[in-house]
C-alpha cells in the first residue's frame, strides 16, 4: 500500500507542463496523492487505520495546495521564460577575432 502512495506523486513530478491548464492538472493530482498519503501515515503511526473520510478530508486540502501551489509556479516559470528570450542578444563587437579569418589585402579602386 505504501508502494502505491509513493509512486504516483514521483511520476507525478517527472512530468512537465507547458499550460496552465496542465500545471492545475498536475498540481491538483500530486497534491491529492500527497495529501491522502500523508494523512494515511499519519494515522498509521498512531496504531488505526484510517477512515474514508479523514484520507478524503486529507486528499482534499492537498489538491487545493496543489492547486494554488502548480498556479504560483507556473506563473513564475512564464516570468522566467520571458526573461530568457529578452537576454539572448549578442554583440559580436565584444567577441575577439578568429585566429582562423585570413585577412585579404584590400584592393584599390580602378586597380585589380
Amino acid at each position: 500500500m505504501k508502494r502505491i502512495f509513493l509512486i504516483g506523486p514521483i511520476v507525478a513530478l517527472t512530468a512537465s507542463c507547458t499550460t496552465l491548464d496542465q500545471s492545475f492538472r498536475l498540481g491538483a493530482a500530486t497534491g491529492a496523492l500527497t495529501g491522502a498519503a500523508a494523512t494515511y501515515a499519519a494515522h498509521s503511526t498512531n496504531g488505526r487505520n484510517p477512515t474514508a473520510e479523514e484520507v478524503g478530508l486529507g486528499a482534499t486540502i492537498g489538491l487545493g495546495l496543489g492547486l494554488i501551489t502548480s498556479y504560483f509556479v507556473h506563473q513564475k516559470v512564464v516570468e522566467d521564460r520571458d526573461e530568457m528570450t529578452r537576454q539572448t542578444e549578442i554583440y559580436f563587437g565584444d567577441l575577439p577575432t578568429s585566429p582562423f579569418v585570413i585577412p585579404q589585402p584590400k584592393l584599390k579602386k580602378g586597380g585589380r
